[in-house]
């Protein structure tokens, strides 16, 4: 692939530039053969960028360019072999002979005669390979390109990227709203009804389908909303477990169709729910999979599918197909405007070039996916005229040779990359359809393969975030936004953009589904390079692996949820001598083979979620090793000894294992960017906390066992293990759970707050904090403190957890970036005072004394406290009597939701929310018994009370929309009386839903005793814990 040898080739000159101002040649007995290679290597980079414009129309550039990078991938492997021989002879740091030793590392490499010959004879051999290549250049006619031009990208700007509608237009907003309506009609007919959305692929069936999930008659009137990617390559089992977990389920990922077809079926018997199928390619997955489990639910139940194919959804029946029609000129004028600019002034700017953006949309052909994609092309070169109009006459909009279906623009939003970035735009076309991925993962692997080039002082996770923001902002990556306890960033790749990733790389990298039948017809034929697989009930590991026994030559072998009854993948890998990615997640592997460790250009191994024990002691001889992610291996109990020998590991992931302890010599690993599991031991061998001092390139640290940590040497002196860690952003501090300050004597308990107090006060850079089952009798000194806020000036989310000895919560409302904070436990908690804002009036005497000699003015007001925070939740707060407001100033003004659950004693909400939470739309009240009213709340639209109540009064609410009433099957047995108490109260209420007994059920029935109560809703569903329920729509007087 040319686009791979581009920036391989500016690799591996810089490289061989290294080597030949060292002579290496000479030593090597070859002379001149380096800068042979290097010449050679720059003629043939002039021509590549148009050589790869040849490929897909002209068969022999296609056959040339693989034989280069055959010949480029040989090159790295040997550079590759002369660093790791040159690791082996440079000492260590601690090594005395290191002052008298060489300066040039891949030097060393060449102190074996028989090592440097065979060196020597494959470099001599790639120029006899070369110079035969660059002798048939002439006859193919590549012309000599410009240098790539390094544009500085302008999304640079952008510190994550902003979810926003690409939703345009009257047309698409009118069919929003008629699709709203058809799902939420009444047809007493059927129980459940399926309707379609019908288009051509990029055409915005699912911006539309998206649309109409998030309406919000649509959330009021479905008790249960489910989203699922269907895909061609789906999986039953993980569409059954998708709908599962989609309606609150759990399943097993080993579980069969035969186990999950009734779990499905008793989620949504007597549910009335909205499924949405996106992209189906066949009909079958509705007729011979989802319709028997799905019929039990209640009326009004709705299944949306979205499918390129008419046909399919008159095979499933569909009572409404709305068809997607491209875009009208004037919509697509302020679709390609949204993409193309960076905010509303350069949009307002952009009208200047209406004349030839309306050009564009036209050569786009209405085509939503295209228009966004050259929207991001257009945003590079800002509002220049001479480049938009460049643009328009690339002679990219007229090739030839694409698979179907994806249009002109796609490939030049693509041809218009840098070579790096074109590099992760195709790797990330070797996950499965609709694969949404973490960041941080899919950027690892970016790593791994070598295609993050190093910026300045940026970390390479770092650049490679940039180069994800980057696809982002330019349309080829698709943002999904989920909820992850790291709060990563999560995206995935649109199918058509797939397809033209598989095409432009189908010499070298595949994906598969059918592992027996598409190996045999395609992969036969290829020297496959990388290959992913998708989980197959039919196949174990070992017959996968066997299969690329033949291909020596793969480097990235992606295998994930492989079922079967193998125990261990044997002697399957000896032949892959040259991966450098190996991922095995979820797969039944139990062992890893002794001969791991002679895969010595690995640098990727994930073995997350699976059943190893142990890890052989060869893996340590892995010093090209980058990457280690051993998360979720339940069994895994001992990491090896040598660890501290993978020298360039970057990331050490040992979270949610049975792991006591890390050995010695953790600290050694300075490139540490991510280190997740690391477990506090004082025993001997093990690694003491004091060696995290030393990793300066932490960006993310999780700790466990923190009780077992202990302060060493004067405790006045600042021990901070985090002292001049400016680059950490998520800290993670856990105790083991099963421990309480009952169990631990005074003397533990101060030992544990002064070590939370020195060795681990956060630096300014953490922008994630989580502390966790600290059994101190106090929180720490550095959330005491006045200055908070410039001691944590970044801090976005907080969790406390299971800290239950405080008596008071620290003083957080003058974190200026607080953003989510979540209080679970703080059981000796009775009082949220104004202390916990961190006013002026609950300032310490020594506090107030100092700010009274500051000069004050009558004429400026406090600063607002919270002054960002969205999202609050309390739970098990079981002793909480009182919440008091902070007296002075504002705070708050931002919160748009509130949970409290499990706070029993807890009898009002402060006034002051009231007053000024004026953004607050949600509000979860669960177990919150003594609670007497709830009324007064301007913003409130979504109001969930749940459990024994005591409440009197739910009034004042002007915009509510949404009430959800839940018993648990406890004691109560009726409806509350505030329902009737002020009908007045409820006019904007659209739907109601009750969970009870059915003895509730029964007085909702009508001329039931609680009929009265409800019967003025527009929408009620009543459901018992024993999956009866009752469902109403006024407008239709119908059950």
């Amino acid at each position: 692939m040319a686009v791979v040898l581009d920036a391989f080739i500016s690799g591996l000159v810089s490289t061989l530039k290294d080597m030949a101002k060292e002579e290496v040649d000479l030593l090597l007995g070859v002379p001149g053969e380096i800068q042979k290679l290097q010449r050679s290597l720059r003629n043939i980079h002039s021509v590549l960028r148009d050589a790869e414009k040849q490929r897909i129309e002209n068969e022999g550039v296609k056959d040339w360019l693989m034989e280069l990078k055959d010949v480029m991938y040989d090159a790295d492997d040997i550079l590759d072999e002369c660093g790791m021989e040159a690791e082996k002879w440079t000492p260590r740091e601690s090594d005395p002979r290191s002052s008298t030793f060489c300066g040039f590392p891949i030097f060393a490499c060449f102190r074996e005669v028989k090592f440097r010959h065979e060196v020597g004879d494959k470099i001599k051999g790639l120029n006899d390979r070369l110079e035969e290549i660059s002798a048939r250049r002439s006859k193919l006619q590549h012309h000599v390109s410009a240098a790539e031009p390094r544009v500085v990208p302008r999304v640079s700007r952008i510190t994550s990227p902003v979810m926003e509608s690409d939703m345009v237009g009257e047309r698409l907003e009118e069919a929003a709203k008629a699709l709203v309506e058809q799902l939420t009609k009444q047809d007493p007919s059927k129980n459940v009804v399926v309707l379609a959305i019908v288009g051509i692929g990029g055409i915005g069936k699912t911006t539309l389908a998206q649309k109409v999930f998030n309406d919000g008659k649509i959330k009021a009137s479905f008790r249960t909303t489910i989203w699922v990617c269907v895909s061609q390559e789906f999986s039953e089992t993980d569409l059954l477990g998708n709908i599962i977990e989609g309606a609150g389920g759990k399943y097993n990922r080993e579980q069969s169709r035969s186990l999950l077809e009734p779990l499905v079926e008793g989620l949504l018997r007597a549910n009335k729910f909205l499924l949405v199928l996106d992209d189906v390619w066949d009909a079958r997955i509705w007729d011979d999979l989802l319709r028997n489990p799905l019929q039990g639910g209640a009326a009004g139940s709705r299944v949306l599918v979205t499918t390129r194919n008419a046909g399919i959804a008159r095979q499933m029946k569909a009572a409404h197909v709305h068809e997607m029609k491209l875009l009208p000129p004037e919509d697509g004028w302020s679709l390609l405007c949204k993409k193309a600019t960076m905010n509303a002034e350069e949009e307002r700017d952009a009208q200047d070039l209406k004349d030839t953006g309306m050009k564009i949309v036209e050569k786009c052909g209405g085509l939503p996916l295209a228009i966004k994609t050259i929207g991001g092309v257009l945003c590079t070169r800002g509002l220049n005229r001479n480049a938009w109009e460049e643009v328009l006459r690339s002679a990219a909009w007229s090739r030839t040779g694409l698979p179907d279906g994806v249009h002109g623009a796609l490939y030049l939003s693509y041809q218009d990359l840098a070579s790096h970035l074109k590099q992760c735009f195709l790797y990330c076309a070797l996950f499965k359809e609709d694969y949404v991925f973490r960041r941080s993962d899919v950027v690892r692997l970016w790593i791994a393969e070598g295609f993050v080039e190093a910026r300045g002082d940026a970390s390479l996770e770092e650049t490679g975030e940039q180069y994800h923001r980057e696809l982002l902002h330019r349309s080829l990556l698709q943002s999904v936004q989920l909820y992850d306890l790291d709060y990563d960033e999560h995206s995935k790749m649109h199918d058509l953009l797939r397809s033209l990733g598989h095409f432009l790389s189908r010499d070298e990298s595949l994906f598969i589904s059918d592992v027996q039948n598409e190996w045999r017809s395609v992969a036969a034929t290829m020297k496959l390079r990388r290959l992913s697989t998708v989980a197959t009930e039919t196949m174990g590991i070992r017959d996968i692996v066997s299969w690329t026994r033949q291909n020596e030559s793969v480097r990235t072998l992606l295998l994930e949820g492989i079922r079967g009854s193998v125990k261990n993948i044997d002697d399957s890998l000896k032949n892959l001598v040259r991966l450098r990615v190996l991922h095995l997640s979820y797969t039944n592997i139990d062992i890893l083979p002794y001969y791991i460790g002679n895969l010595i250009h690995l640098r990727y191994l994930n073995v997350s979620h699976s059943r190893v024990t142990e890890l052989p002691e060869s893996i340590c001889n892995l010093t090209n090793l980058q990457f280690l992610i051993l998360f979720g291996c339940r069994q895994l109990t001992q990491i090896p000894q040598g660890i501290d020998r993978l020298v360039n590991l970057r990331t050490l992931d040992c979270g949610y294992t049975h792991l006591e302890s890390l050995p010695c010599g953790i600290g050694r690993l300075k490139l540490l960017n991510e280190l997740v599991g690391f477990v506090v031991n004082k025993a001997t061998g093990s690694c003491p906390l004091e060696e995290l001092g030393s990793l300066q390139e932490l960006r993310y640290l999780f700790i466990e066992r923190l009780e077992r940590a202990w302060l060493e040497g004067d405790p006045g002196r600042d021990t901070s293990v985090f002292k001049g860690k400016q680059k950490l952003k998520n800290l993670y501090l856990h105790c083991s759970s099963t421990l309480t300050s009952d169990g631990h004597t005074e003397e533990e308990i101060e030992r544990m707050e002064k070590v939370l107090d020195v060795a681990l006060h956060p630096p300014s850079s953490v922008v994630s904090l989580r502390l966790q089952n600290f059994f101190g009798l106090r929180y720490p000194s550095w959330m005491a403190s006045a200055s908070i806020s410039s001691l944590l000036p970044n801090i976005s989310h907080l969790e406390l957890t299971n800290c239950d000895h405080w008596p008071l919560l620290p003083p957080l409302g003058k974190l200026p970036s607080l953003e989510f904070l979540f209080v679970v436990g703080a059981r000796a908690v009775t009082t949220i005072g104004p202390e916990f804002f961190g006013s002026e009036a609950a300032a310490t005497g020594h506090e107030r004394e100092r700010n009274s000699k500051r000069p004050s003015s009558s004429s400026t007001s406090p600063p607002p406290l919270f002054p960002k925070l969205r999202q609050l939740e309390l739970w098990n707060m079981n002793n909480m009597e009182v919440w008091d407001w902070v007296a002075e100033g504002f705070a708050m003004r931002r919160l748009d939701k509130l949970v409290l659950i499990r706070c029993p004693k807890l009898k009002s909400l402060p006034e002051g929310l009231i007053r000024q939470a004026t953004s607050l739309t949600t509000l979860y009240l669960i177990d919150v018994c003594a609670l007497k009213s709830i009324r007064g709340f301007p913003s409130v639209k979504e109001l969930s009370i749940c459990g024994d109540s005591d409440l009197e009064i739910v009034a004042d609410l002007p915009v509510l929309e949404l009430l959800k009433l839940g018993t648990f099957g406890s004691r109560i047995n009726h409806l509350p009386e505030w329902l009737t108490a002020c009908p007045a109260c409820f006019t904007t209420l659209q739907r109601l839903d009750v969970y009870g007994t059915t003895q509730l059920l029964r007085r909702c029935l009508q001329n039931g005793a609680d009929w009265p109560m409800i019967k003025h809703f527009p929408i009620f569903s009543i459901k018992d814990d024993r999956g009866n329920c009752i469902n109403y729509i006024k407008h239709s007087g119908t059950f």
